[in-house]
């Protein structure tokens, strides 16, 4: 699948699957990897999500029909005018190349106020819905909503659980939430409408000298690690929100 759609004055969105899942995927941040060493002097900036890549250009640096034949050329298999990909560390593919994470959980019922609901519902222990979140292999499809905001995937599916039906005013910052079949951690403190089930004291959003940093990319690879009460707090996590 290839279509292109204008998304605003210096945009593109450039779609390449159907159905998100690591197919889909493999094929975004491939296009990525490849429009990245393509060397073209009006890219501004690329934004991979699930199935599409938004492509953000500078219109002084371009001809728009350019522009458009040369994101057709590389998403169709490339031209003779685009220069090769750079090869990823040790010949692995975009996918296979990303990175393996590993945040901490506290799950304790003080900081999950939607735990024992989504047990209840599951027909689960607390213990069983723990150990199936947190048994598993997450991949982050997408940031956005709130800087440094991973959506991930995908949630076992005795855990899938809808949004709630009215939002909270306030989530704090590391919470860990689950709405039907993706997962997240707040980075920051905002109103959300996620079943929130744990604590993760990981900053994943901060400025550093005014540049924006965060703790997850597209493509990488999340488990959740349970900690005790104790360990959260050694770990810098709070209570106090």
């Amino acid at each position: 699948m290839f279509k292109l759609v204008d998304s605003g004055d210096e945009s593109l969105t450039v779609y390449l699957a159907e159905v998100p899942g690591e197919e889909a995927l493999a094929q975004v941040l491939h296009f990525v990897h490849r429009a990245r060493s393509q060397r073209w002097d009006w890219l501004v900036d690329l934004v991979p999500s699930y199935c599409s890549v938004a492509i953000y250009y500078d219109l002084l640096r371009c001809d728009y029909a350019n522009v458009l034949s040369a994101v057709s050329a590389l998403a169709g298999g490339g031209s003779a005018a685009c220069v090769p990909a750079l090869p990823c560390a040790n010949s692995l593919t975009p996918i296979q190349a990303a990175v393996a994470k590993t945040l901490p959980v506290y799950y304790g019922e003080d900081q999950a106020p939607d735990l024992l609901r989504l047990a209840r519902s599951a027909k689960l222990d607390i213990e069983d819905v723990i150990a199936l979140h947190s048994g598993q292999e997450y991949r982050v499809y997408a940031l956005g909503f709130r800087p440094g905001f991973a959506f991930m995937g995908s949630v076992p599916e005795a855990l899938q659980i809808p949004r709630l039906d009215i939002p909270r005013k306030r989530v704090p910052a590391g919470a860990v939430a689950i709405a039907g079949a993706q997962a997240a951690v707040y980075p920051s403190a905002s109103p959300g409408g996620w079943n929130l089930i744990g604590r993760c004291p990981t900053p994943l959003f901060h400025l550093h000298r005014g540049e924006p940093k965060v703790a997850l990319k597209v493509g990488d690879r999340v488990r959740f690690q349970p900690v005790s009460h104790e360990e959260y707090l050694a770990l810098g996590g709070k209570l106090d929100e």
